[in-house]
């Protein structure tokens, strides 16, 4: 370690460390960290892929029958309203001034007046 003050001198340290890293050529196959740690790494690769891979493929699952129920909800609501229109529509013809006066007519034998019947007081 070195202290330097920009107003004074330039001193070293007093301690002197005299051990080096000894640093050595690893070969290709050597695993950093140790061969204890990759086997550990490996034991919880080990199981938890395929508790992920499980877990994902549940998930998956749920989600995709949920779609498949909203599609089928969502076209038998379609149904539904196609029906609602038909019967709004039947309504309409029905409640007709032309077809209630013939429906009047050959159910209940009720005709309109003539102006002639009509006598106001």
């Amino acid at each position: 370690m070195t202290i330097q003050i920009t107003t004074g001198n330039y001193f070293r340290t007093a301690a002197h460390v005299g051990i080096r890293q000894k640093v050595a050529r690893r070969r290709p196959f050597d695993l950093p960290g140790g061969l204890l740690l990759w086997q550990a790494v490996g034991k919880v690769l080990l199981w938890s892929v395929p508790l992920v891979l499980s877990l994902n493929l549940a998930c998956s699952s749920v989600i995709n029958s949920y779609r498949s129920e909203i599609a089928a909800t969502q076209q038998a609501m379609f149904e539904e309203e196609k029906k609602m229109e038909e019967l709004l529509q039947q309504r309409i013809r029905l409640t007709s001034p032309v077809r209630i006066k013939i429906a009047a007519a050959v159910k209940l034998d009720l005709y309109e007046p003539e102006p002639n019947q009509i006598k106001h007081m």
